[in-house]
């Protein structure tokens, strides 16, 4: 049986600079985690707000 364990961070940051530290933390974290899940990864993204178009819903049929 395989199991798959995430553990999910959401951040808001104001620049690159920032987002760099923060992914550092998440590394160093990401060290001690690999101690005793060898196989452990990170993914580091980029969340974009959904832009609103103003659609109105369809009609009921």
């Amino acid at each position: 049986m395989k199991l798959c364990g995430q553990i999910s961070v959401e951040l808001t940051v104001g620049d690159f600079v920032e987002a760099a530290d923060h992914q550092k933390r998440l590394e160093g974290l990401l060290a001690q985690i690999r101690a005793t899940y060898p196989d452990a990864t990170l993914a580091v993204r980029e969340r974009r707000q959904r832009k609103d178009f103003g659609l109105t819903p369809a009609a009921q049929r």
